[in-house]
Formats: C-alpha cells, sequence, structure tokens
C-alpha cells in the first residue's frame, strides 16, 4: 500500500480533490489473476556512457549482433532524448518523471547553494515518486535488477526499497568494473554495492561488471520463477563507462582496428549512417571540435595509447552485447522469449573525460593506478575515454556527455517483442526517457492517468498505428548544471552558460541540422521566441530552478552502515 500512498501525494499536489484521489486508486488497482498470465514480460537494458554512433545498427564498425538481432526484429528510435548525465537519466527511466521532480535536479555530487534542500534536488529518488518496478509489483509483476543503480545509498533507497524482489546494486556513478571495489575518485575511493539489501555483499573473485550483472539477473529470474507471475528485469550495465577496462580473454578483440585514428573512422561511421537511411548528404555533420588535435599530428606513442583506449572501450561494447545474448538465450530456453518486450537504451552520450578534461578529483585519482600501455584494462589500470574517439562516439551530432547539444543526449533506443508491427523499421519520431515507464504500464494493461507521467506512451509508434505520440506543441526539455535546452518539433534550442559559452539560446532546424551547425536565432527570432516560450513552460511545470552562483563539488555523505 505504499505506492498508493505515494500516488495519492502526488495527485493531491497536482490537482487536489476528490476526483484525483479516486483516479489514483483505481490506477493502483491490482490486475485480476486471469490477466496476469497474458501480460508480457519487460527485459529493460540500459549501458552507460555509450554514444549514438557505437553500435552496429546505428553505424558503428563494432560488431554487435544481438543488437542488429533486436533493430531487425523491432523499431530502432533515431530521436531518442535521455539526459545529459547517468543520474537524471536513471531517475526519468525508473519513474516516467522528469528529473527536477524525480529528485535529481542535479546530481548528487554537485549542487548550487540555491538548489540546496529543495524539493526535487535531493540527491536521490524521491520517497514520493513512485518506481515502474513499484508500480508492476504491485501489479502482479516479478522484479529483478542488477547493475547501477545511482539513485540513492541508503538501505531505503536502494532497489530492495524501492520494487524490486532481487537486486545486486552498484551505488556510484561510476568505478572499477572488477572485484577489487576500486572507486571512481578522490572523495569515493572504495565502491558500494548491495545484494538484496545487504550492504558490501562477497563478490566472485572473477568477477567482471557486464558478466557478473548479466549472471545475477539470470539468477533473480531463476529465483522468482516459482511465483509463476511474468517478470520485469532490469539490466544496468557499467559498461562501457570509465574506467575502460577489459577481461584478457576479450583484451585483443580490436588489436589493430584502430590504427588509422579518429578522423578516418568519424568518416566510415558517417558513410555507414547514411548507407543505412539514418541521415543523408544534405544534412549536417560535426568536425572534429576545436582543442582535439588532427590524428596525423599526434605523435606515435600518443597514437599508440590512443587506439589502445578505442580498442578497449569496442571490446567492452562487443561484451555487453555478447553478455545480452547469454541472457536472451536464457530467455528462449524457459520459453519466455517471445512475450517479453526488450527495451535497449544509453543513458547518456559519450565521455569525454580524457586525463586533459576530467576533473581534479577523477584526474588525481586516475594517475594512482598502473596505467602502463601493457596495463590498460586490466584490474588495477583506470584508463579514461579520449576526446577524439568521444567525437566519433557521437557521430554525426556535436558535443558530449554533460552537454545539451545532440551529442550529450540523443543516444541510440530499440524496442523488440514478437508483436512489433513492420519490425525492421526505422522512427524519427521525438521519443523520451520518461516514456518508457508509461509504455510499459500500458503494454502491460495496467491503468493510469497521463498525469502520473511526464512522458507518453509510445505504444502505438511500436504498432505502426500513429507517427506521432506529441502534437506540434510539445516540448522535450533538457537541464542540469544551468546547461539547457528545448525541443519542439524539429526546432531545438540550446542555451550553455559560461564559461562553455556565452549564455545565450541558439536556435537549430535538427532536420536539416542534426550536427546542430548553423544558428538560426537571428534569422529565425519567432521560432525561438515560440521555443523560449515552451523553455518557460518546461520550467514551471518541472520543478526547475537554475542555478546561481558557483557549483558545490560535494564530499559524499557518509556512507551507510547497513
Amino acid at each position: 500500500m505504499k505506492l498508493i500512498t505515494r500516488l495519492l501525494i502526488l495527485c493531491m499536489l497536482a490537482a487536489g480533490g476528490v476526483s484525483c484521489q479516486r483516479e489514483a486508486l483505481e490506477a493502483t488497482k491490482p490486475a485480476e489473476p486471469s490477466a496476469i498470465e497474458t501480460r508480457p514480460n519487460f527485459l529493460l537494458v540500459v549501458v552507460d556512457d555509450m554514444g549514438f554512433a557505437d553500435i552496429e545498427p546505428f553505424g558503428s564498425e563494432i560488431e554487435t549482433p544481438t543488437l542488429t538481432r533486436l533493430a531487425e526484429n523491432g523499431v530502432m528510435f533515431t530521436s531518442f532524448y535521455a539526459a545529459p548525465t547517468c543520474s537524471p537519466a536513471r531517475a526519468m527511466l525508473m519513474s516516467g518523471m522528469d528529473n527536477h521532480i524525480a529528485g535529481i535536479g542535479n546530481m548528487a555530487e554537485t549542487v548550487a547553494d540555491n538548489q540546496m534542500g529543495l524539493p526535487g534536488y535531493e540527491g536521490h529518488l524521491r520517497e514520493e515518486v513512485p518506481t515502474i518496478a513499484e508500480r508492476l509489483s504491485e501489479h502482479g509483476y516479478r522484479t529483478v535488477m542488477a547493475g547501477k543503480w545511482h539513485l540513492g545509498m541508503k538501505r531505503e533507497l536502494s532497489p530492495g526499497a524501492r520494487g524490486f524482489d532481487h537486486a545486486l546494486s552498484f551505488s556510484f556513478g561510476g568505478g572499477s568494473h572488477y572485484s577489487d571495489l576500486l572507486g571512481p575518485d578522490l572523495h569515493r575511493p572504495k565502491l558500494l554495492y548491495r545484494k538484496n539489501g545487504v550492504l558490501n555483499p562477497q563478490l566472485e573473485d572473477d568477477f567482471y561488471s557486464t558478466t557478473s550483472f548479466t549472471s545475477e539477473v539470470i539468477a533473480g529470474l531463476e529465483s522468482t520463477a516459482h511465483t509463476g507471475k511474468p517478470f520485469f528485469a532490469y539490466l544496468a550495465f557499467t559498461a562501457p563507462h570509465w574506467p575502460l577496462q577489459l577481461p584478457s580473454n576479450d583484451a585483443d578483440a580490436f588489436a589493430g582496428r584502430y590504427d588509422q585514428g579518429y578522423d578516418i573512422l568519424w568518416q566510415e561511421r558517417l558513410t555507414k549512417q547514411r548507407e543505412l537511411g539514418l541521415f543523408d548528404e544534405a544534412q549536417s555533420s560535426a568536425p572534429r571540435p576545436e582543442g582535439v588535435p588532427a590524428w596525423d599530428e599526434l605523435d606515435v606513442e600518443s597514437q599508440r595509447r590512443s587506439s589502445r583506449v578505442m580498442e578497449i572501450y569496442a571490446g567492452m561494447i562487443q561484451k555487453l552485447d555478447t553478455e545480452l545474448d547469454r541472457l536472451l538465450a536464457y530467455l528462449e530456453f524457459k520459453h519466455l522469449a517471445k512475450d517479453t518486450v526488450v527495451i535497449f537504451i544509453s543513458d547518456n552520450g559519450a565521455d569525454s573525460w580524457d586525463a586533459g578534461h576530467a576533473p581534479p578529483a577523477v584526474r588525481d585519482h586516475a594517475v594512482t593506478f598502473d596505467n602502463r600501455y601493457e596495463n590498460m584494462g586490466r584490474p588495477g589500470s583506470f584508463t579514461l575515454f579520449d576526446r577524439g574517439w568521444g567525437w566519433v562516439s557521437s557521430t554525426p551530432f556535436r558535443g558530449y556527455k554533460g552537454s545539451t547539444f545532440e551529442g550529450g543526449i540523443r543516444v541510440p533506443a530499440i524496442i523488440s517483442s514478437a508483436d512489433i508491427s513492420s519490425p525492421g523499421r526505422i522512427s524519427t519520431e521525438t521519443v523520451s526517457i520518461t516514456d518508457f515507464a508509461p509504455t510499459i504500464m500500458e503494454l502491460a494493461d495496467i491503468p493510469f492517468e497521463e498525469s502520473q507521467f511526464s512522458g507518453r506512451s509510445i505504444t502505438r509508434l511500436m504498432k505502426n498505428e500513429s507517427d506521432s505520440v506529441r502534437t506540434d506543441g510539445d516540448y522535450v526539455g533538457v537541464e542540469i548544471w544551468g546547461r539547457r535546452a528545448i525541443k519542439v518539433g524539429n526546432w531545438k534550442a540550446v542555451r550553455m552558460p559560461k564559461p562553455l559559452s556565452d549564455d545565450r539560446w541558439l536556435l537549430f532546424d535538427l532536420d536539416a541540422d542534426p550536427a546542430e551547425q548553423n544558428n538560426l536565432a537571428e534569422d529565425e527570432p519567432e521560432t525561438l521566441a515560440k521555443l523560449e516560450a515552451a523553455w518557460e513552460r518546461y520550467v514551471a511545470e518541472n520543478n526547475v530552478v537554475l542555478p546561481e552562483g558557483p557549483f558545490r563539488i560535494l564530499p559524499p555523505e557518509p556512507l551507510p552502515t547497513d
């Protein structure tokens, strides 16, 4: 009944009145047992810091046959928007609400003075905001999770307290992929895991995040199978988030593949994307970013180390594709696959924190590891991604993780199920990460009101019954650290604070200019005014408090002891 209470609180805050309470109660009414038997299973797969162009269906040279098969049997979304960084994206994914409502208006690690203590800026998923796991659990689903959580460290904020029956969760934003538990920065030198509520469980000696998280989801499905309920499984890979690490058996799969450098690879991916019909030659593509030297300008040793970085990164992506295939094979073996809806996304765009751009707490932590060429990717190493390869990962877009340009927030998304109409389709419709919670609810035949979510159900797109789920006036808004974007139709306005930019709105026509190269703010003042008005609606409707003054890099709160 905890979920019903939360829904009532949210509903009354939003609208008030007896009718709203009745709607909330109706929306949480458990399904009849007969309905449970025919409802679909859900497998939600999230990868960490992977760019738009990093998998085969989106133009990559990295062979990802599992994801290719899912795309062939499903729908690819090429205008899918997540968030600029990890935890805001995960808050929106789990709740279907904008991150400023869900509790992570800014990441817990950084906050401005004027945001501290405000609702929506708690730095963890708010207890009043139900998770999709809680909603499904109260309606006859078993729920399993393994991987990155990043939505709260305390027991009462952990997956087990937020609707998951079985969970192995990783609390921080990054860290070692091995069992050594080495943390992501100077403030967090040791990782924090929970398993079914138990703090710091013993990890197996051969633990590797991608493999072990997959195994844990399978174990969770096995341990809950006796219930006979349909399942919701959340597999939250930490790959390919830094530190870039890859087991020795996979370490040389891409040896020599990237010796030609990022300039040539960028052109290869762009050409492939055009061949696939994702973009055409008339549409813009972002040139190599300022400050990234041409590959031929690097000395031999810099080229050698940089190409190794990309070999490891590519291997991590191929590894997660292999492990996803293992999980899907398990579902086939258990005769569950045909009834399972598979959703695959990245949480944000590719990173750009190489040694020259990482914040001091990460940079000064990374240099304490054994980062000799021979040890890169192994336990005890701490390899950061390379800014040049990050540009390739985001082909054809501008910007990286942390940015509200397309490269930071527009990422690959695939939905596959046996019920997809006209499989193999590519949808260019604007889709948000907040859309999956209401979509899952509708597919599970659980009643809900649109007002319970910031997102929209996209089941009509899946069934090929409609080309759109948003009206011409609907917006998709994004904000973190004062970095802003608002999208209405094909138009997008971006505003980046100083010193990143001059803190003025830029305007782009994404149909012609997906790489955001041609600022039309002066040429289209009426269009810009409409987007600014949409931005003000977004601020008012989603509890956005823009930062004033500098951000504080917060030390971690005291680690939980239970």
